[in-house]
């Protein structure tokens, strides 16, 4: 700890585990091209994400109501959010939801732009038939 400027550094090459809550007011995740290969856009996203369930829970420690995922649910999803520890307990990469949440959004923003585009044809059809029939009577 470095009194001076206020600052704590950690280095660790392995994991690290908190028992307790982790506040900052940010957190960085390595995420640079230069880093990554086999890039590809991910397959299915809104039909994943759909398939996942948010629910409300306790805590069995403290019984502190919370929200969230099953890590056993969303690892039949996306397996490679979820990782196992050496009791068996599984975690869930919450941060990495954000690329599929992103890619269903815009899936969703395709279909209602097509549901718009369909509506704006039905209305001028109904304008359509409505003079059609004045004119019949």
């Amino acid at each position: 700890h470095n009194s001076s400027q206020g600052a704590m550094s950690l280095t660790t090459s392995g994991n690290l585990t908190v028992a307790g809550d982790v506040s900052a007011s940010n957190f960085f995740y390595s995420s640079d091209q230069r880093l990554k290969k086999n890039i590809k856009t991910i397959t299915n996203p809104l039909e994943k994400i759909i398939q996942l369930e948010g629910v409300s829970f306790n805590w069995k420690k403290d019984n502190k109501e919370s929200i969230g995922l099953i890590a056993q649910d969303v690892e039949k999803i996306f397996p490679e959010l979820v990782s196992t520890n050496e009791q068996g307990l599984k975690s869930i990469a919450y941060a990495n939801l954000i690329a599929p949440l992103i890619e269903a959004i815009k899936i969703q923003d395709i279909k209602i732009e097509d549901q718009e585009e369909k509506l704006s044809i039905q209305d001028i059809k109904i304008e359509q038939l409505i003079k059609e029939i004045e004119k019949l009577k």
